[in-house]
């Protein structure tokens, strides 16, 4: 099973799906870098369980010849603001979209075409704004959970 994610600290610790690392019960984690690499992956240690994004450590060390993503302030997404999402089923994809509604706890509501789980949608300054965390087919869009500014460094 593969899940998206985004790494967010220059530790190398990074944003993805809860659902699907929890529901998958894997006794060992992977990533895999930008440029091919493969490297171990450990959730991290005392996070909130309420939240949809888990973040991972990965074994990467200090960051380099790539930056961390930047987290949005969550409190500045709006209705109907233009949002970007990469990732999707099979080779990656980048579809633009808007966020449709404010649901509750942390969620954004984005109507954009469906994806895999963890992948990172972004505003047009290219912050993350939220990381898959579900979808509704009936309604065309996806959920997903807004990472807190504090995730990554």
């Amino acid at each position: 099973l593969v899940a998206r994610g985004v790494i967010v600290g220059k530790d190398g610790s990074a944003l993805t799906d809860r659902a699907v690392i929890e529901t998958l019960g894997a006794k060992s984690l992977q990533a895999i870098l930008p440029g091919g690499e493969r490297v171990e992956a450990t959730i991290a240690k005392g996070q909130a369980t309420t939240t949809g994004t888990l973040l991972l450590d990965l074994a990467v060390g200090t960051t380099t010849g790539w930056a961390p993503a930047q987290i949005a302030d969550p409190s500045k997404v709006k209705l109907g603001s233009s949002v970007i999402r990469i990732g999707g089923t099979g080779a990656d994809t980048v579809n633009t979209g808007v966020v449709a509604s404010l649901p509750h706890g942390g969620l954004i509501e984005a109507s954009v075409p469906s994806s895999t789980p963890g992948s990172v949608l972004l505003n047009l300054f290219g912050e993350v704004i939220g990381v898959i965390t579900g979808a509704s087919a009936a309604v065309g869009s996806e959920y997903y959970s807004v990472p807190s500014a504090s995730s990554g460094d």
